[in-house]
């Protein structure tokens, strides 16, 4: 996989710390986060969708781990800092 698609999962990394998100809504990060997936996906290269898949997944792995997987009646709440 390229470099550039290696450092834009690396960017997702960074990008789902919690401290980016407190004050903001579910949907807000969804937004975003949804958002950068396809323009990382667009970018990328048919020899490289199913590496990148897996990385992806392992970065939605970490959001859930995180507490941002909500139902949708919980979209506009606002992401509290953990306890």
């Amino acid at each position: 996989m390229r470099d550039q698609l290696t450092i834009a999962v690396s960017e997702l990394y960074q990008g789902i710390r919690h401290e980016h998100w407190h004050g903001k809504t579910f949907r807000q990060f969804w937004t975003w986060f949804n958002e950068r997936c396809i323009r990382i996906v667009g970018a990328a290269d048919a020899d490289e969708l199913g590496e990148l898949e897996s990385q992806l997944m392992d970065v939605r792995a970490a959001i859930e781990d995180g507490g941002y997987m909500v139902s949708s009646d919980r979209l506009d709440e606002v992401i509290e800092p953990p306890m």
